[in-house]
């Protein structure tokens, strides 16, 4: 199974990469996975260079690509069977009504997919933070000076509730894995202070404004 990421522009615009098993591929250059993998891929931690680190935020998928297309072909296979069958008893009218049915189970399959591309990166490089969202390509950007960048964690207000992280520059905050779990969204806080050494801060210490 394979999976891409992609990064921002300037020193980092060509890396792009392949994971397969415990390898990173950027460009022809070989990495080992650096840091931390959480559940399906939903939390990544890739070592650029030495001196440039990527944060990869992405949706749970159970499957890729390749699997959903088992899915399609098997329960295409079943309601052939079935339609066939009961044409041959004269009710030929199911076979279009059949045809429909996985018409539309593969538009569905293929627009959750689509939205499962979609992806959060965080580069930091040589003391600037760069916030990146999309899905082939980032259609949203924005960079900031590393030492004016905090994280707010605010915290869950009831039990298994989930934390609510914002990147937090400039006077605006900016609302990040809202698709993550609730273990996951502790894990990138984690990530963010740990890892990143990053400033990661709880709720009430500054004042936002999201969007």
């Amino acid at each position: 199974m394979s999976q891409a990421c992609y990064s921002g522009k300037g020193a980092l615009k060509s890396a792009f990469f392949h994971v397969s098993e415990n390898v990173f591929v950027i460009g022809e250059s070989v990495l080992k996975r650096s840091i931390l993998s959480a559940g399906a891929i939903m939390v990544t931690l890739h070592a650029l260079t030495d001196h440039a680190r990527q944060l990869v935020l992405s949706p749970n998928r159970s499957m890729d690509g390749k699997g959903n297309l088992y899915v399609l072909l098997a329960a295409s296979v079943v309601l052939l069977i079935l339609a066939t069958g009961m044409a041959l008893n004269g009710a030929w009218l199911v076979l279009p009504f059949a045809g429909i049915e996985i018409v539309a189970l593969g538009t569905a399959m293929r627009l959750t997919l689509r939205k499962l591309d979609f992806r959060e990166v965080i580069t930091v490089q040589n003391g600037v933070l760069r916030l990146e969202r999309g899905r082939d390509t980032p259609d949203f950007n924005l960079t900031f000076p590393q030492q004016s960048v905090r994280f707010l964690v605010d915290g869950p207000d009831r039990p298994m509730g989930l934390p609510l992280i914002d990147l937090v520059a400039l006077g605006h905050c900016y609302r990040l894995g809202e698709f993550l779990n609730r273990a996951d969204r502790f894990k990138l806080a984690r990530v963010l202070k740990e890892q990143l050494n990053l400033q990661v801060s709880k709720y009430n210490t500054f004042q936002r404004t999201c969007f």
